[in-house]
């Protein structure tokens, strides 16, 4: 049996897209989309020193996970130990 190319695009487009949808919960967003998503209905902001930190105040705020996404200005959200302030955009 083959199987049509379109096909397997199709599928693997199918799986990717609720990924890409909820953000990488190890990447930054870029810093224009993560700044539309600020003012969205129903998201919180978290700022705090790294993503650790940031995920912690999340869950003592009974936020939703995984984040929408996390930004920061310097990229350093995922870096260990924290560099610095860390932005991440969760939901109720």
């Amino acid at each position: 049996m083959r199987l049509n190319p379109l096909l397997l695009v199709a599928i693997s487009a199918c799986i990717a897209a609720p990924l890409s949808a909820q953000g990488s919960s190890r990447q930054e967003m870029p810093e224009q989309k993560f700044l539309d998503q600020v003012e969205a209905p129903g998201h919180v902001l978290i700022t705090a020193r790294g993503a650790d930190a940031v995920n912690a105040e999340a869950r003592r705020k009974g936020l939703k996970f995984p984040a929408v996404g996390y930004w920061s200005p310097d990229n350093v959200c995922f870096s260990n130990p924290p560099k610095g302030d860390c932005n991440g955009l969760f939901t109720r």
